[in-house]
C-alpha cells in the first residue's frame, strides 16, 4: 500500500474508492493523533515505550525516584528499575511450584510510611498484602544497631532485623559499689534505658566508691569515657568504660584530668562498646 505524508486535511475520515487513489488531503482513518482546528494533524500526546521487562514481572510503580516492577524471584531488568520480589507466604505445593508461586497480577502498589504498600495475587488465586520496607544492603565487618533492616546482597524476598546477640548485661542502679573490673562477662553493665551499648569500670578512687545518685548520661560513641561520682565530704570517683581495654603500659585514669568536686558537671567520662555484633532473623 502506497503511503502519503498528511500535514493538512480539507475534509474528515473518507472511506470511499477514489479513482486513481487516496487523496493527500482527506483520511482514511487516524489513530493516537487528531486534527488541529487549522486542519493540520498532530500526534496525540502518550508514552513511550523505553524498556521490555522480563515475562515474569508484575506490575509497575515509581517509588523513591525509581521505577519498581514485582515477581516471585530474581530476575534481570533493565538499568533504572528496581526488582522487588515478593514470596508468596504459604505455597499450596512446593511440588508443582518448586521454583517458587509466580505472581498472577499486582492488584495495587503505592508508598505508604516510608515503604511500598503491595496487594498481590499469585498463580494460586491467593491474594495477600505486604509493606516492603526498605531495608540496607548486608556489607561484610559491619555492626547494625538493634532494629536495622538487613537485605542480602542476592535478594530473596526477604528482610532481617538485627537484634541482641547474647543475654543483656546488668542494668545501672544507684548506690551500688564499683571496683576496677578485669574485663569479663559480670564487670560490664547496660544504661537502664538500651542504647545499644555496654559499659566497664576500669578505675576508681577513694575506699568505698559507689555509683552516684542520678544514671549518667551515657555517651554512645565509640571511645568515650564517663567519671561517676557521689558528693560526700571526701570526694569518690569511678571511671567506667566497656569492652575497650586500654593499651599496654597506659594508666585510663592518669590520661584524664582530675574531677573538679566543686563542678556539678563534671561527673562523667566512658569508654563504649557495642552490643550488637550479629544480627538474625526476627
Amino acid at each position: 500500500m502506497r503511503s502519503l505524508p498528511v500535514t493538512t486535511i480539507k475534509g474528515g475520515i473518507n472511506r470511499l474508492r477514489v479513482k486513481g487513489g487516496a487523496r493527500a488531503d482527506t483520511l482514511y482513518d487516524l489513530e493516537n493523533g487528531y486534527v488541529t482546528e487549522s486542519g493540520s494533524v498532530r500526534v496525540r500526546p502518550g508514552t513511550e515505550r523505553v524498556a521490555t521487562l522480563g515475562t515474569l514481572t508484575r506490575g509497575l510503580c515509581a517509588f523513591g525516584g525509581k521505577l519498581h516492577v514485582f515477581c516471585h524471584k530474581t530476575v534481570t531488568v533493565p538499568t533504572g528499575y528496581v526488582l522487588d520480589i515478593i514470596v508468596h507466604p504459604d505455597p499450596p505445593d512446593l511440588l508443582i511450584y518448586a521454583d517458587g508461586v509466580p505472581l498472577k497480577t499486582i492488584h495495587f502498589s503505592e508508598p505508604f510510611l516510608g515503604g511500598l504498600y503491595v496487594v498481590a495475587e499469585f498463580d494460586d488465586d491467593a491474594t495477600y498484602h505486604f509493606w516492603l520496607q526498605p531495608g540496607v544492603k548486608w556489607q561484610a565487618n559491619t555492626s547494625y544497631e538493634p532494629g536495622a533492616l538487613v537485605e542480602p546482597t542476592t535478594p530473596n524476598g526477604l528482610l532481617y532485623e538485627a537484634s541482641r546477640y547474647g543475654e543483656p548485661y546488668p542494668p545501672w542502679q544507684t548506690d551500688e559499689p564499683r571496683a576496677d573490673a578485669t574485663p569479663g562477662p559480670q564487670s560490664f553493665i547496660e544504661p537502664t534505658t538500651a542504647n545499644g551499648f555496654y559499659y566497664r569500670c576500669i578505675a576508681t578512687d577513694g575506699p568505698t566508691p559507689r555509683s552516684g545518685a542520678t544514671e549518667p548520661e551515657w555517651p554512645t560513641f565509640k571511645g568515650g569515657t564517663v567519671i561517676e561520682r557521689v558528693d560526700t565530704t571526701q570526694p569518690e570517683t569511678a571511671l567506667i568504660d566497656s569492652s575497650i581495654a586500654p593499651a599496654a603500659g597506659s594508666t585510663p585514669a592518669a590520661i584524664l584530668p582530675a574531677p573538679d568536686p566543686t563542678n556539678p558537671l563534671d561527673k562523667y567520662r566512658v569508654y563504649i562498646g557495642k552490643t550488637t555484633p550479629g544480627y538474625s532473623l526476627p
